[in-house]
């Protein structure tokens, strides 16, 4: 399963294809704009910062009317 990141023009910025524990981190690995391979390291406090952006308001309301969203992105799909 991969996760690709979009710009505001549609252009895949970043795919990442793999998340793992590395040591006392997480590593992300996935290609930079389609081309470039990298690995992204996320250290314990930054993941602190992961958690607190995670649960802001505006993304647990995203959660909440996600199943909206997906069955308006799938009735647009098929027209």
């Amino acid at each position: 399963m991969k996760l690709t990141i979009i710009s505001d023009k549609g252009v895949p910025m970043m795919v990442v294809s793999k998340v793992i524990r590395k040591g006392s981190s997480l590593e992300v690995t996935g290609k930079m704009m389609g081309a470039w391979p990298a690995k992204m390291y996320i250290t314990p406090k930054e993941f602190w910062n992961c958690i607190r952006i995670a649960l802001s308001p505006s993304v647990l309301s995203y959660i909440i009317i996600y199943p909206i969203i997906l069955l308006m992105h799938l009735f647009k799909r098929k027209k």
